[in-house]
């Protein structure tokens, strides 16, 4: 027996299968078209009638009852355009409400394991899909395979007009395939400058106060300035070459109906056509390179959608390859071990931790402390589930805790990271991780670490809108709000990133009751500090240097070994 060692490909992705699910909506808008672009031979099938019957017989009721039945098809040929866009936006905005809580998801993972920026991108790809089903490029798509059968119809008009019509049609294809090549280099630099100028504006807003009690603002925005006059020279280059390039595709179209009309006059005086044909050869040159020539103009917008999706479908294919859609066991309380952990930076092949073990049992509380550049706040990440180690495992209950995301949405771990960031209006949001639970499991968790009393003072309590990212609060209060977050949900671990760093000596009181409070509910508590005053509440002490654990065990062993300061002797 042979096994395979063939890995079997991923399954499409949410965007192409959403496609596929569209495959009969298509082919209805592209009934659509084909009736549409019939009865577009309606003005020349007419003009052909009038010179051949009524101009013959003189008769004002044939004149009659062909204008009539034209003007029928020209109106019929009109709605079906109409309801051909119609079912192209009723596509999007169908594509758009099942693919956005997909892409929206997938953006969250693949901004937390691999690009913000690109994750960002990629969630706008999205509404750029939408967008471009919405225009009226899109519908281009469904006639632009209608572009030979008029030339075809050409053909059998005359062979001349056939060549004439189809030279004329490969001469613009050339001319688009030309303005692709010509602005794809300038274009890129443009968008890649314009992301970076965006970037550094974003970056100068959010430290505005700085920047100007510095004295940075102009500096700052010669920066951002700099970065935006690279993306304009770039656009400009591009609209420059697009602008000759379309005028020359003019010039092509101009020419073809001016040598389309005088081979047809040529053919009547030669050939003794009927005079029908010089009008019915202006229309249906006209048509047939109508879509040819609206591919050129529409042709950023194909490319830029064509790469919209491909960069959308390859973060899908991503995120599902690193997300096997697989259960994970809900972790018991059995406590945290951490086996030989390491973690090397990507790309920089600088290792900032390596060889880190120890166990917490639950109830205990231990503190990360060591010098600055030790790991204390990479290994508090890794503890966390905010990122994953390199080498080793971190596991929670037996539970590989990067992959607790995955328990369909179960709250075991908190955290309070360093840098406090609060998403979400009203306090009880806040608290609540923004699961719409049960309010009373906020309040639950506001009364653990002793902020009940003070959010009830406040004019709407729980309902208190906080601003955005907690603006409107003291960088303390914050710290105590981010408390109650983590704690929200009475998790199995919690991990405070130099929790009382903000806080004064009441608010440091009240965060060693929380912790004693989290103790006896037996969570474990992680704490990162730099601070010897919150190691009375620790049973547990883990020494960092180098990235390695120096030293771990009962605080008061540790503290004596390491920390007392040697007590002097006399003489």
């Amino acid at each position: 027996m042979t096994t395979s060692l063939t890995q079997s490909p991923l399954p499409p992705t949410h965007l192409v299968a959403a496609l596929r699910a569209c495959s009969g909506a298509f082919g209805l808008v592209f009934l659509y078209s084909c009736g549409y672009n019939l009865f577009l031979l309606a003005p020349s099938i007419y003009l052909l009638q009038i010179y051949d019957r009524v101009l013959s017989s003189r008769s004002a009721d044939t004149l009659l009852m062909l204008t009539l039945i034209v003007a029928v098809a020209v109106v019929v040929g009109s709605m079906l355009d109409i309801v051909r866009r119609a079912a192209l936006s009723r596509i999007g905005s169908w594509l758009d409400h099942r693919l956005r809580p997909v892409v929206l998801t997938a953006s969250f993972e693949y901004a937390a394991s691999t690009d913000k920026g690109a994750a960002a991108e990629c969630y706008r790809d999205l509404a750029t899909l939408r967008q471009f089903l919405d225009s009226p490029a899109s519908s281009l798509l469904f006639d632009v395979p209608w572009a030979p059968a008029f030339l075809l119809l050409l053909f059998m008009v005359h062979p001349l007009l056939g060549v004439i019509g189809l030279l004329s049609a490969v001469a613009l294809l050339l001319l688009a395939l030309l303005t692709e090549l010509a602005t794809r280099q300038p274009l890129a630099h443009a968008n890649f400058a314009l992301s970076r100028s965006y970037l550094r504006f974003g970056m100068a807003l959010k430290y505005i106060q700085v920047i100007r009690a510095m004295g940075m603002q102009d500096g700052a925005a010669q920066i951002v300035y700099r970065e935006a006059e690279v993306a304009r020279k770039a656009q400009d280059i591009a609209m420059h070459r697009t602008e000759i390039i379309l005028g020359f595709s003019k010039s092509v179209r101009t020419l073809t109906q001016i040598l389309m009309m005088g081979a047809a006059t040529w053919l009547v005086l030669e050939d003794n056509s009927s005079p029908g044909i010089i009008f019915v050869a202006s229309l249906l040159i006209g048509r047939g390179l109508a879509p040819v020539e609206g591919a050129i103009g529409a042709w950023r917008s194909f490319a830029y959608t064509r790469k919209a999706f491909n960069r959308l479908n390859d973060m899908l294919i991503a995120v599902a390859s690193q997300d096997e859609a697989r259960m994970v066991p809900v972790p018991e309380r059995s406590g945290l071990i951490l086996d030989n952990v390491g973690y090397t930076l990507p790309l920089a092949d600088r290792q900032i931790l390596k060889g880190v073990s120890l166990r917490l049992a639950p109830g205990d509380c231990v503190a990360l402390i060591g010098p600055s550049g030790s790991g204390k706040s990479t290994l508090g990440r890794i503890i966390a589930g905010v990122m994953q180690a390199t080498s080793g495992c971190a596991l929670l209950g037996g539970v590989d805790i990067s992959a607790l995301r995955l328990c369909g949405g179960t709250r075991h771990v908190g955290y309070l990271p360093q840098d406090i960031e609060l998403f979400g209006g009203a306090i009880k949001d806040v608290i609540g991780r923004l699961d719409g639970a049960d309010p009373g499991k906020a309040i639950e968790a506001a009364k653990l670490v002793g902020l009940h009393e003070t959010i009830m003072r406040l004019p709407q309590g729980y309902e208190t809108d906080i601003g955005e990212g907690g603006g409107l609060l003291l960088r303390a209060q914050r710290q105590q709000l981010g408390l109650a977050r983590a704690a929200y949900g009475s998790p199995a671990l919690v991990v405070l990133d130099d929790p009382n760093s903000s806080l004064d000596y009441d608010g440091e009181c009240m965060l060693f009751r929380a912790i004693e409070r989290m103790k006896s509910r037996q969570m474990m508590v992680v704490i990162i500090t730099h601070r010897m005053g919150v190691l009375p509440v620790t049973n547990k002490i883990a020494i960092m240097r180098n990235g390695t654990v120096a030293a771990f065990g009962d605080s008061e062993r540790i503290y004596e070994t390491f920390l007392q300061a040697p007590s002097p002797t006399g003489t």
